[in-house]
């Protein structure tokens, strides 16, 4: 983050744990990857990864992806332009595309024969031009298989108001280049075949490109872009435009989580450090049951000149789960002291197990060039683990 953060004053002040996501860091963060797309491509941000950072970006010139009804009134809360937003998800009832058609949203995607068929009862009620995706599955529950898309298009095609925009492709995240590498020539010969076989001129793929961010290493993710640079070259050169769906390479690096130790105890084997969080609150990909570590800072009330030892940080669930990393080299850690924890943005606001054991949501804030606000109070879960008196 750009200026300096006093982390105990802010933990005095709005208490421990909490999140704390930099405005500057992802208005930035999305302009450096804007820069190095090439002319054929725009930015779609999945906002499923931290749905708080939509509003820090909402005047950007992207699309942004929304997977259910919930992030589509997330949109309209912070008044998220209906004509920026990809209305995706899996699962839509016949209301949930109603509703989005009824916005005038950028474009509805379809997984489905039977969103097919919403969208076609949605457009008798009011007609207006409607953009529309249609997902090729990978393999998985998500999109359709080549045969339903193709009946799609068939239906789509005499509903004139209604347009095809293009093909959504996406497989999952922290994505190996070799994978990237094979798909973009399978979505395209795909893609080439759809436009000779239905007449289409300009048809768009919408693909979820998956890139691996680092969360395991001394690397800077923050101005190490070589995984896009390398992936803009695969596609500058196509004949086909794209819309690229990232999440979690926009929002990882935007955002810390600060949480306090609040006992330190071990044998002479094994030394812990509980802090007042654990993973409820911490959700890095591919973390192995604590067995990676992510960048950290060991904040001490104290200086102390101390041998190095490593110390398991488990969390304040009453379960042998909640290891959040077992081998943290640390410097006389002591009660009051704080963990740091980088590289937070993506998806441990919106994955937590946050109900387990009634614990308190933390706190989450904002910082706009070393001005500090609250996005988020602190929520008292207990509620909605009791019946109503």
């Amino acid at each position: 983050m750009s200026a300096k953060i006093d982390y105990n004053n802010l933990a005095e002040q709005f208490g421990s744990p909490f999140y704390l996501l930099d405005k500057s860091e992802v208005k930035n963060r999305v302009a450096q990857i804007q820069m190095r797309f090439p002319k054929n491509a725009k930015l779609c941000y999945a906002i499923k990864a931290n749905a708080f950072l939509a509003d820090f970006l909402k005047d950007e010139d992207i699309l942004f992806e929304v997977c259910s009804p919930g992030e589509l009134s997330i949109c309209e809360r912070i008044g998220l332009n209906p004509a920026k937003i990809v209305f995706s998800g899996v699962v839509k009832t016949l209301e949930d595309v109603k509703r989005a058609y009824e916005l005038k949203v950028n474009t509805i995607t379809l997984e489905s024969l039977a969103h097919c068929e919403y969208l076609l009862e949605a457009a008798k009620s009011e007609s207006h031009e409607q953009k529309v995706i249609l997902r090729l599955t990978g393999g998985n529950q998500f999109g359709m298989s080549e045969k339903d898309l193709a009946e799609c298009i068939s239906k789509i095609k005499q509903v004139p108001s209604l347009k095809i925009r293009g093909i959504h492709f996406f497989t999952g995240t922290q994505k190996k280049f070799k994978t990237i590498s094979d798909e973009i020539p399978f979505i395209e010969n795909y893609c080439s075949r759809l436009k000779a076989e239905f007449g289409f001129e300009n048809l768009e793929i919408e693909y979820g490109a998956g890139l691996s961010y680092e969360y395991f290493s001394d690397k800077d993710e923050k101005n190490n872009f070589s995984a896009l640079e390398e992936f803009s070259k695969l596609i500058e050169n196509s004949k086909f435009n794209y819309v690229i769906e990232l999440g979690r390479y926009v929002a990882s690096p935007c955002g810390k989580y600060i949480t306090k130790i609040v006992d330190v105890k071990g044998d002479d084997k094994n030394h812990y450090c509980l802090i007042d969080g654990g993973i409820n609150h911490i959700n890095y990909y591919g973390q192995m049951m604590g067995m990676r570590v992510p960048k950290i800072e060991h904040i001490s009330r104290e200086l102390v000149a101390a041998n190095t030892e490593n110390y398991t940080i488990a969390g304040s669930l009453c379960t042998t789960a909640d290891i959040v990393l077992r081998q943290l080299p640390l410097k006389s850690p002591s009660i009051g002291d704080y963990l740091v924890f980088d590289d937070i943005g993506a998806y441990s606001i919106t994955e937590g197990i946050y109900l387990f054991l009634s614990h308190p949501l933390p706190v989450v804030l904002c910082n706009d060039n070393g001005k500090i606000s609250i996005l988020r109070n602190i929520e008292e879960t207990y509620k909605l683990n009791t019946g109503s008196f």
